[in-house]
């Protein structure tokens, strides 16, 4: 009778023996967390600048979707993204059809016809960064310098595998106050870049059917206003 009342009291022991083992371990696994996810986001962070600064050009599809707290959301536009090193890049969009941003080397042109017909915005670049409005150029030419990176979440973007890097500006100043990259995890290309604005606005960009090193024609990159057209000199 003894043997058979003691018997659950063992089991209940080792119970409670293999509870404690399951909790150090959890214990232990989360001590260790936060340190391992700060070395990944920037062993992550480095394979995409590599990847990056493998590649002379880049063609692409995007979808834009914007959010903005005074506005609400606005419906997705999408287009064509193209980048040639050094220094020229363009959105063209396709929908609305005939809005575009066009980087030439000398200057950053940005014509929204969709929102204001009227006129057209030119800005002198000067080479610093981020004046090209080149998004992806922006998050990957020196990041560590001006960001600080941390690994945010496992995901999927146009339908792969990605991890995803929260970047928050080291500038107060900035014009965002954080930036989620999404990185492909076959080969380290940006698939997504979500962008919260100092406003509060919030601008995703999801890329598919990447090409790196296609060939562009340099017409790509040029830019001239319609006849009529006002031009606008941001430059000062």
């Amino acid at each position: 009778m003894r043997t058979e009342q003691q018997t659950p009291r063992r089991q209940d022991a080792k119970g409670a023996r293999a509870a404690g083992v399951v909790a150090l371990a959890l214990g232990l696994a989360l001590a260790w967390a936060a340190p391992l996810r700060a070395q990944d986001a920037s062993a992550i962070l480095d394979r995409a600048v590599a990847a990056y600064a493998r590649i002379t050009s880049l063609r692409a599809d995007f979808v834009q979707e914007v959010s903005d707290p005074m506005i609400g959301g606005s419906e997705p536009s999408r287009g064509e993204f193209l980048q040639q090193k050094p220094g020229r890049f363009a959105m063209r969009w396709s929908e609305p059809r005939g809005d575009l941003i066009v980087a030439d080397g000398e200057y950053l042109w940005v014509y929204l016809p969709s929102s204001t017909p009227s006129q057209v915005v030119r800005t002198r670049l000067t080479g610093r960064a981020g004046e090209s409005a080149d998004i992806i150029a922006e998050f990957l030419e020196r990041p560590h310098e001006r960001f600080a990176a941390a690994y945010a979440r496992a995901d999927r973007a146009a339908g792969r595998d990605a991890d995803v890097l929260t970047l928050t500006p080291l500038d107060r100043n900035a014009a965002y106050s954080r930036v989620l990259v999404w990185v492909d995890r076959a080969d380290a290309l940006v698939r997504r870049i979500e962008i919260t604005e100092a406003s509060g606005a919030v601008r995703r960009i999801t890329f598919d059917r990447l090409r790196p090193n296609a060939r562009i024609p340099a017409s790509a990159f040029t830019f001239r206003p319609p006849a009529g057209i006002r031009v606008v000199d941001a430059s000062n």
